[in-house]
């Protein structure tokens, strides 16, 4: 694996840093990342003030995004104090868009954030993206002034997306990128029947968390599937695990690495495997799995357990379906039942916590037991492990 020296400093930052795709609107059911939006905050969330301190590790920026962002494209939400060191940072085939308002749209303006390129290799174009917060401005609003923003912005934004009509409002209205939460939601259909796929995945769930299952029938029930047996193989001898020695069969993988991990690591590669998603919505689930796994410490519980959480809460998102309705088909513990429905217990505290984090909801981050630079600090890691798994399973 890459060194992460350049990636410690960044997690020296006092405040919080926070990362979400910019997706590019399409008919498209797995909707395509076309960069990240990259802030950085105080220790409440709020914008830092246009003359805060450059931090170090401004000067290894180019070398750090790379170690939490998979796309070439970063849109920047920095104070204007910070921007000047964008200028002096060696040549990258990374293109920064830079926030050169920090603030707020105003609805009564009919206006909204702009944002103007920063990047060298993007100068030429002069293009200006114009983002559109969703939550401060109605639909009709947008409709009538959408021609006008339209002459001056190459690239409209909307933001705050969280539900899936706005994002068919924002197919309606053609806009070109959408940010938010949109895609970790289930859509709403009529339907509550299990689809055959995902039928044959929550029964392949089932034997998996299995608490009575043996070693050897463990390895049974993935070895009758070749698919996820080559990954599961492929994957604990990739560099991610950096084994000793090659494993060479399942049945070895458990002994080695212990029956708990394999199922972890079977039902994790199982998920990946529904095609019709988003693949962020995968890495939100290997990103949700390792921030609550990470917590677990803090909450005095058992790692797998929390890894386990972080991974099933996705399952309503992944297969459209209420998440209680999922879970009574899954033979899990009531504890982890329990952190699932009623984010109750340790490990449904560390859930939410980590949820909490990946909505920007900094209110309730706040409220956490736990501190924030705890909290910063194991979203950050859990980002960079699923940046770092997602590229050894599409490799």
């Amino acid at each position: 694996m890459e060194d992460t020296a350049p990636f410690e400093l960044l997690k020296t930052y006092p405040g919080i840093i926070y990362r979400q795709p910019l997706f590019i609107v399409s008919e498209r059911l797995d909707v395509e990342v076309d960069g990240y939006h990259l802030s950085f905050l105080d220790k409440t969330g709020e914008a830092l003030s246009n003359d805060s301190e450059v931090p170090t590790f401004m000067a290894q920026l180019t070398t750090i995004l790379p170690t939490i962002c998979d796309k070439q494209k970063v849109l920047l939400s920095i104070p204007e104090s910070w921007q000047e060191a964008l200028s002096h940072l060696p040549a990258s085939s990374i293109k920064f868009t830079l926030d050169i308002t920090g603030k707020a749209p105003s609805t009564e303006k009919k206006s909204a954030l702009e944002f103007a390129s920063h990047a060298e290799q993007e100068q030429d174009d002069g293009s200006v993206t114009l983002l559109i917060d969703m939550a401060h401005i109605e639909h009709q609003n947008l409709s009538e002034h959408l021609s006008e923003w339209r002459s001056h912005h190459k690239v409209m934004c909307a933001t705050n997306v969280n539900a899936h009509d706005e994002y068919t409002f924002c197919q309606s209205q053609k806009l070109d990128l959408v940010q938010g939460q949109f895609y970790t939601q289930p859509a709403e259909k009529n339907n509550k029947k299990i689809s055959p796929s995902s039928q044959t995945l929550l029964e392949l769930l089932v034997k998996l968390q299995d608490p009575d299952v043996d070693p050897a029938d463990l390895a049974e029930t993935i070895n009758q599937d070749v698919t996820l047996s080559y990954k599961l193989l492929r994957l604990i001898n990739s560099a991610f695990f950096g084994l000793p020695k090659e494993i060479e069969s399942i049945k070895q993988a458990i002994v080695m690495l212990g029956q708990n991990k394999i199922k972890t690591w079977a039902s994790l590669l199982s998920l990946s495997g529904l095609d019709d998603k988003p693949n962020e919505l995968r890495i939100v689930a290997m990103t949700r799995a390792r921030m609550t796994e990470l917590l677990a410490k803090y909450y005095k519980g058992q790692a797998e357990t929390f890894f386990a959480a972080g991974l099933f809460s996705t399952l309503d998102a992944l297969m459209d379906k209420p998440l209680a309705l999922i879970i009574e088909r899954l033979p899990l513990s009531d504890e982890l039942n329990q952190a699932l429905l009623n984010r109750t217990g340790a490990v449904g505290r560390a859930l939410q916590d980590a949820i909490n984090y990946e909505k920007g909801d900094w209110a309730a981050v706040e409220a956490s037991p736990l501190p924030i630079e705890v909290l910063v600090r194991a979203y950050l890691d859990a980002i960079h492990w699923a940046k770092e798994l997602s590229s050894q399973l599409h490799d």
